[in-house]
């Protein structure tokens, strides 16, 4: 079975204010919401705006195992 995958276009901030998220996807989600289901696989940085402490990147992010699906050895239950 095929995992489903999505990209998430976000910015990040290498200098966050405190309580601040240092990663914030553009679309208005939270990063907690998309982890919930989501699991980071791998992270395209595309470059800053300037020269501030912001940079643009996207998540290429994979549908998180559910509990349902995981058997012996991480192989589905028959």
């Amino acid at each position: 079975m095929k995992k489903q995958q999505r990209l998430v276009a976000v910015r990040i901030t290498t200098t966050p204010a405190p309580g601040a998220p240092t990663i914030v996807p553009v679309d208005g989600e939270t990063l907690d919401e998309l982890l919930d289901a989501w699991r980071i696989v791998q992270i395209q940085p595309l470059g800053s705006e300037g020269n501030g402490p912001e940079y643009a990147a996207l998540l290429l992010l994979e549908e998180a195992p559910t509990e349902a699906s995981l058997g012996r050895l991480g192989f589905g239950q028959v």
